[in-house]
């Protein structure tokens, strides 16, 4: 592998982008080395010194032992330990002749050669050493300096819209503990994002639902109000328009009323204030809310279930929710029809089953109840606002319960509530 080195030198590469730490590292390590290969000519020369004293050692050994032994020349000589005897007779000996501690280095070839070869050996080894270690720190730099680039790449891609983007961090220790840390920071602001977009949706769908639902209302108010203006005169035209009037507030007052619980669950603002409610009188109390409009119609409403079931919920909003059931299928049954709610509890969940004999809904149509201001258009009903279906939908849903729908066209709908018993909570 070919290495660039005016481009890792340049200011623009890689040496040129390190931070001040590293380039005052490096600077170090740089100093240290100089100083070693400066003191590396010292240690040579103490190291040719030391040689030398021993080869005066050896010399003056030899030069005694001759001395003292002229009629015998032996190997011993050069091989044996020399006694002091010797050693001070042949320093003496080679002291006349100029051979002693005071000799200059230059005057003796083989110290001179012990020294340079010793200095070369520490260059060589120090080389060898500070070679590996700028090496290591430079395939260390290099492999810091390409993560941090694609870390680099990686935040201004998230900064540039790409909520995705995340530093690849496949092992730990080192810089890569920092990378888990921006990781995390950058999914919670994911979330963050993620939930003010949602929010803003929503704000923004709750307002178009308003308008689209008030809009119509106060467009036939402002008419009857001028058609009220115009035949002021006309009692029996202003008693007319004065009710239509009416009933376009009472409409318009569900609309806004249904709208903001549906807006408050959606948004998290209500929290379900659960207790142990038995679920024979909150039937009862729902029963009683319809018994006039059943009566009126000619339609029966009748309960079934036991009267010891209890369901951990909230009494109001399951009330409202089942309220808003029963009254769909008031609407959407035939003089003469027949609602049953009945429940059953088992060790895992308490069911709340509302059927009706009515006209049924058509299959086109099941999938989309409990849609916002869905209108069928197969229903003749005119008045109905759609939401009383998402809306029980919603409370059953915050209570972690599930509901689904079954029909059949001309014999009638149940609807099916499921309340986990797995918790309380």
């Amino acid at each position: 592998m070919e290495l660039d080195i005016s481009g890792l030198l340049s200011e623009e590469g890689f040496m040129g982008k390190l931070g001040k730490e590293t380039k005052t590292l490096l600077i170090a390590i740089t100093a240290v080395c100089l100083i070693s290969f400066l003191l590396a000519g010292g240690i040579a020369t103490l190291l040719a010194k030391n040689f030398q004293q021993e080869l005066l050692l050896h010399d003056y050994g030899v030069a005694g032992h001759l001395l003292n032994n002229e009629k015998e020349l032996s190997i011993s000589a050069f091989t044996s330990q020399p006694n002091e005897n010797d050693i001070e007779r042949g320093r003496a000996a080679l002291a006349s002749i100029g051979y002693d501690e005071t000799t200059s280095m230059r005057f003796l070839p083989a110290v001179q050669i012990y020294r340079n070869q010793t200095m070369f050996s520490v260059f060589l080894l120090l080389v060898f050493l500070f070679g590996a270690i700028y090496l290591s720190l430079f395939l260390y730099l290099r492999r810091q300096h390409k993560a941090f680039s694609n870390a680099e790449n990686t935040i201004r891609q998230f900064l540039d819209g790409n909520t995705t983007s995340r530093i690849e961090c496949s092992q730990a220790g080192d810089w890569y503990s920092l990378f888990h840390a921006i990781n995390e920071m950058a999914t919670i602001l994911s979330a963050h994002a993620e939930n003010q977009r949602q929010t803003k949706e929503f704000l923004q769908d709750i307002i178009s639902d308003v308008s689209h639902q008030i809009k119509t209302p106060l467009s036939a108010l402002k008419m009857y109000h001028e058609i009220i203006e115009s035949h002021k005169n006309d009692a029996a035209t202003v008693s007319s328009f004065t009710e239509k009037s009416q009933r376009e507030i009472k409409r318009m007052e569900d609309v806004i009323y249904t709208l903001l619980k549906l807006a408050r669950l959606d948004a998290g603002i209500i929290q379900m204030e659960k207790a142990p409610e038995n679920l024979s009188v909150l039937m009862q109390d729902v029963l009683e809310r319809f018994e006039t409009w059943a009566e009126r119609e000619h339609k029966t409403i009748t309960l079934s279930g036991k009267e010891n079931v209890v369901l951990s919920c909230d009494a109001l909003w399951v009330s409202e929710a089942i309220g808003n059931i029963v009254k769909n299928a008031l609407e959407h049954t035939e003089n003469g029809g027949h609602i049953e709610v009945k429940w059953s509890q088992s060790p895992l969940m308490t069911q709340i089953e509302i059927s009706d004999d009515g006209k049924g809904i058509h299959p086109e149509d099941l999938y989309n109840i409990f849609k916002r201001f869905y209108r069928s258009r197969f229903s003749s009903d005119v008045h109905g606002i759609g939401l009383g279906l998402p809306l029980a939908k919603s409370i059953v849903e915050a209570h972690g319960g599930t509901i689904s729908v079954t029909s059949s066209l001309g014999a009638g709908t149940t609807f099916t509530l499921n309340f986990f018993n797995l918790t309380d909570e």
